[in-house]
């Protein structure tokens, strides 16, 4: 049967306007197309839309009343065992151009098992869809002086200002450095952080802004850096995010939410007002729910189109 063309989605995730956020491509595979399963052409279509991600969906059971479809991410460079954004993406194009009265879906995944998505408002550009991450990876342990010098210096950061790092693993050792809240996170120039690998798959760097939170809300900004991913900083990261949700509300960073929110408060009763301070910028609000992380946002489709079928 020769190849037939594929529709995909071109959606900016978690975005303020409809030119922020974090770009992601979402390519839908019949389920009987040699296609579903092939991961060299999924690396090598990953490669052509050259974006931090590209989501790759099989539909498993459309038809239901949750539908449920196989779900795999890609950068150009490898297979990823999990990416916010572009789950994001695939929920927002699905909600909006596949299943017009759907209110929920369902993800298998080939690392995290099953994914959920809702549909948090009305449909169209600018929707709001909420993800529910594993927060796992956010049990965190605290990693070595060393690492910290050289996280340091690839950020041109004192080491003066780390208030905490920690090691979580996302396809390799990974690292959260939690700095203070006087330091411009965003005017930081991360000339040297290809000098990281291989000791570090991804760096998320963050502050909890004391001045802005309140013990229902917590204000924290991020900037993620993905050496062992192929990817110098990434716009905006949901997979990320649901660790460092886990690091602030019950991992090693939890000392430093404390101060704000109180030493028995109830960590299911706040919310993160997230802010990813990336060149594009993006924004999300976040609770915790068991040991998952509910990441809210909104989204735009910036393009569509078909793929050439190549045999």
């Amino acid at each position: 049967m020769p190849r037939q063309p594929l529709p995909f989605h071109l959606v900016n995730a978690f975005a303020a306007t409809p030119h922020a956020g974090n770009q992601a491509a979402v390519v839908i595979i019949p389920a009987d197309d040699p296609r579903a399963t092939d991961e060299k052409w999924m690396l090598e279509v990953a490669a052509d839309f050259n974006l931090s991600e590209t989501a790759f969906l099989v539909p498993i059971d459309a038809e239901a009343e949750i539908p449920k479809y196989g779900l795999r991410w890609f950068t150009p460079a490898v297979e990823v065992p999990l990416c916010g954004h572009a789950t994001f993406a695939s929920a927002f194009t699905l909600f909006n151009y596949v299943h017009p009265k759907a209110k929920a879906l369902h993800f298998e995944t080939r690392w995290r098992g099953a994914l959920g998505a809702t549909l948090e408002s009305e449909r169209g550009q600018g929707a709001r869809v909420g993800l529910t991450l594993p927060i796992s990876d956010a049990e965190v342990t605290p990693e070595s002086t060393a690492l910290a010098a050289r996280i340091a210096g690839a950020l041109s950061l004192a080491e003066s200002s780390i208030v905490k790092i920690a090691s979580f693993a996302f396809g390799g050792p990974s690292a959260v450095v939690q700095i203070k809240d006087d330091v411009d996170l965003a005017a930081l120039k991360p000339a040297e952080i290809a000098k990281l690998m291989p000791d570090v798959s991804v760096a998320a760097v963050t502050q909890l802004i004391e001045s802005k939170s309140t013990p229902e809300t917590l204000a924290i900004t991020a900037r993620v850096f993905g050496p062992g991913v192929g990817i110098d900083e990434d716009p905006v990261t949901g997979s990320a995010w649901a660790v460092l949700t886990g690091y602030y509300l019950n991992g090693a960073g939890v000392e430093t939410t404390r101060k704000v929110i109180g030493p028995a408060a109830d960590s299911t009763k706040v919310t993160i007002d997230a802010r990813q301070l990336s060149a594009r910028g993006g924004a999300m609000t976040i609770d915790l729910q068991q040991d998952k992380a509910q990441l809210v946002g909104s989204g735009f489709r910036y393009g569509y189109g078909t793929l050439e079928a190549f045999d």
